[in-house]
């Protein structure tokens, strides 16, 4: 019986040609979106409200985060489990959605904390009604251990609009810097990867109805990063071996492309898994925050490998190879490095 070994994940031996099939590679997060949009409309529709289409936290919506401390009493058995039930139903039974209900504090300061949305209600007087309402259920803890941080709208929109320039200015020195070390059509094909990546993890999000917060915008950030770091490694390899083969024969574009593909495989394989075990247990035994933020970047994971791999390397072969046959028509000769006949070892591709 053959052992399994790391060594079968490498695809360099095995020359895989992936470019012919590029229609498939372009479906695949195109079926993804129209899923998402689907299910945006489904929870639109079901909850009367666009927003629940999406599922915006109090961050970007505007609500209340409330926080009631407990104390010692909150260690003792089925105590959280107790305040937080109790908790949520008054709220809930004012009329609005509770988003978010995690333990706070520890010791003396032991406490629940819930978000909910109040944001069309007049905030200061259904924070007091609210507040009343507890002290008179429980009536051993005093109004000043419950504390009110009201979120206007305003200042979620202003966050919205900071988290939109944020990754504005981040796909834009991406461009420039991938261009400078690079060429220019790699920095668009890393760019479309990375706007791909944003995009799958949005519709994923839609899907599984995850709660869009302020911890999702740093999921979001934190893959840009991963992925460009695998794009990179791509077309470094694509670069390696144009400019160091030693010159025994030519051959295309697309072989070029794939062979870097296949070399870097394993190793984007490898580090994409080992990353992925952690985030999945924090995604299924972690609190709630650490959910909130291990499931979209498990999504991002997926999406940011397969853009890195797939789509971004596929997107700069139709490019460049489209510039190329615009030169050849008007009877230009393309730089040598640009050429789709670029000298290559054909080493791999004999064996």
């Amino acid at each position: 019986m053959n052992k399994f070994s790391i060594r079968k994940l490498d695809l360099s031996s095995y020359n895989v040609h992936f470019l012919s099939k590029y229609r498939i590679w372009f479906a695949v997060p195109i079926v993804v979106i129209l899923i998402a949009v689907i299910m945006f409309s489904i929870f639109s529709v079901v909850n009367k409200d666009v927003q629940e289409g999406m599922n915006l936290g109090i961050d970007f919506t505007g609500g209340t985060v409330m926080t009631v401390t407990v104390g010692n009493a909150l260690d003792e058995d089925g105590a959280y489990d107790s305040y937080s039930k109790n908790l949520r139903e008054i709220v809930e039974k004012a009329g609005y959605n509770v988003s978010y209900i995690q333990r706070s504090g520890s010791g003396s300061e032991s406490g629940v904390m819930i978000k909910y949305q109040n944001k069309d209600a007049d905030l200061e007087a259904s924070n007091q009604a609210m507040k009343d309402k507890i002290t008179e259920v429980y009536k051993d803890i005093p109004a000043d251990d419950i504390s009110l941080e009201s979120i206007s709208a305003s200042s979620a929109k202003d966050l919205l609009q900071k988290a939109l320039i944020s990754l504005v200015v981040i796909f834009a020195v991406m461009l420039i810097y991938i261009a400078i070390r690079f060429e220019f059509w790699s920095g668009i094909a890393a760019l479309i990867g990375l706007i791909h990546d944003v995009l799958m993890m949005i519709a994923f999000t839609i899907i599984f109805h995850i709660e869009v917060n302020t911890t999702y915008v740093a999921a979001v950030i934190t893959i840009v990063a991963y992925s460009i770091n695998n794009t990179i490694i791509v077309f470094d390899r694509i670069r390696e071996t144009t400019k160091l083969a030693p010159k025994v024969g030519k051959i295309n574009l697309d072989a070029y492309v794939e062979e870097a593909v296949n070399d870097t495989f394993t190793r984007s394989a490898v580090s994409t898994i080992t990353t992925m075990i952690p985030v999945f247990l924090l995604g299924c035994f972690g609190v709630l925050s650490l959910k909130q933020f291990a499931w979209p970047i498990m999504f991002g994971l997926i999406a940011g490998t397969y853009s890195s791999l797939i789509l971004a390397p596929t997107v700069y072969y139709l490019i460049r190879n489209a510039v190329m046959n615009a030169k050849l028509k008007k009877g230009q000769q393309p730089q040598k490095q640009s050429d789709a006949s670029d000298v290559l070892s054909q080493r791999k591709r004999k064996a």
